[in-house]
């Protein structure tokens, strides 16, 4: 153990619930160049969620999984549990979420915190801004998180850093058919951020434009059993369900066209997944992350968010028009080696990890936790907690 101790780590600290945030993780392990520093994997795992994503496989030196069941634990318990399972030493903890960021709040752990922005939502921004006493270094995945964050943060700007992710190009890439133009959609099925209800209506669309299409939908989540209710089965759309990241990557390569309706991105991952295959991306103009990836009319195509006609006007101009698709789909694929390529977007990462002895500084004495009840005490035993709680719950 002592020599474990002396050699510096980073700690990858996140829920199990975040899959594209796991499969981003999962390539800064995978193509990280040799260095002096061990990697660790913390999950934290929370019993009273439904929410399950596909896991990637980790190359690190150690996993580990804090099951917990909050809201009806003592939240303080939980966090000790969180805090004994980084491992001891110098190094890096990466941050992701409010369990990871509440636990660093009230347990130093040593570590410089480095706190991945992964999303362009006011949720990510509250985090950062509430725990400004806690993190040693931003990382904006996006020019436009990393703007919004200094605007708001100004006194944090030397700290916020611009490293958007990188992605594998895989061997086997998109061939150009005659046939029907293949459509995939690939992602969370949840309306509120993914707009999946948009795709109904946009098919919709396209019957009464003519072109001969095909759909497959991979993925599933809260709005799935809307979404199949709403746009069921045929010879026409194939539901595949959810399928892990190297599934996925294998399936893009069959397919022409992304259709990706979405409401808000960080950096949409699942797009630069689908450019690197050569399928070319139809895809929601949104201030964050998409302008990052995609140049209209050269690498896809934007609509505005909700115009269904628009969405449907794009995929029928490139089903018409096959040498525009085949364009574009060279371009994309060529944009993803130019301005994503993994190991060097990777080796972004680990220059600032390696700055970690000048980041860190001791736990600030005005950090604090900022959430729980009156329940959520040091001093009170979890087992009564618990009880408290479950009893509550199981009333009518």
């Amino acid at each position: 153990m002592e020599s474990v101790n002396h050699q510096p780590s980073v700690v990858y600290l996140l829920p199990d619930t975040m899959g594209g945030t796991m499969n981003v993780i999962a390539n800064l392990l995978e193509y990280r160049a040799a260095d002096s520093f061990a990697c660790h994997v913390v999950l934290t795992h929370n019993h009273l969620s439904r929410d399950i994503r596909a896991r990637p496989a980790l190359r690190c030196d150690s996993e580990t999984t804090v099951e917990y069941t909050l809201p009806i634990e003592n939240l303080h318990s939980v966090m000790r549990r969180v805090a004994r399972a980084i491992p001891p030493g110098r190094g890096v903890v990466v941050a992701s979420d409010l369990l990871d960021l509440a636990t660093l709040s009230v347990h130093d752990v040593g570590r410089a915190v480095v706190l991945i922005l992964h999303g362009d939502h006011e949720y990510y921004y509250d985090l950062a801004a509430k725990h400004d006493r806690v993190v040693h270094a931003y990382v904006a995945i996006s020019r436009r998180i990393h703007e919004q964050l200094r605007a708001r943060l100004p006194h944090r700007a030397e700290d916020i850093h611009y490293i958007p992710f990188g992605i594998p190009v895989p061997a086997r890439s998109r061939a150009s058919t005659s046939g029907p133009l293949r459509l995939i959609f690939a992602g969370r099925l949840e309306d509120r951020q993914k707009g999946v209800l948009d795709l109904p209506a946009i098919d919709e669309r396209l019957w009464a434009l003519g072109p001969d299409v095909r759909w497959t939908i991979v993925g599933d989540g809260p709005d799935g059993e809307r979404l199949r209710a709403k746009w069921p089965e045929s010879s026409t759309v194939h539901y595949c369900g959810a399928l892990t990241n190297a599934q996925t990557v294998d399936m893009l390569a069959s397919h022409d066209v992304f259709v990706l309706p979405t409401r808000h991105e960080g950096l949409p991952v699942a797009v630069l997944e689908a450019m690197a295959a050569g399928v070319v991306p139809v895809v929601s103009n949104i201030a964050s992350g998409v302008p990052d990836v995609v140049t209209d009319g050269f690498t896809g195509v934007l609509p505005t968010p909700g115009d269904v006609n628009g969405f449907a006007d794009a995929i029928a101009r490139l089903a018409r028009d096959r040498a525009l698709l085949e364009r574009m789909s060279a371009a994309a694929r060529q944009t993803v080696r130019t301005k994503f390529e993994v190991r060097e977007r990777t080796a972004a990462f680990q220059s600032l990890y390696a700055r970690y002895a000048e980041m860190y500084r001791p736990l600030a004495e005005d950090a604090a936790l900022q959430y729980g009840s009156r329940l959520d005490r040091p001093w009170i035993p979890n087992p009564l907690v618990r009880l408290i709680r479950t009893t509550f719950r199981a009333r009518p």
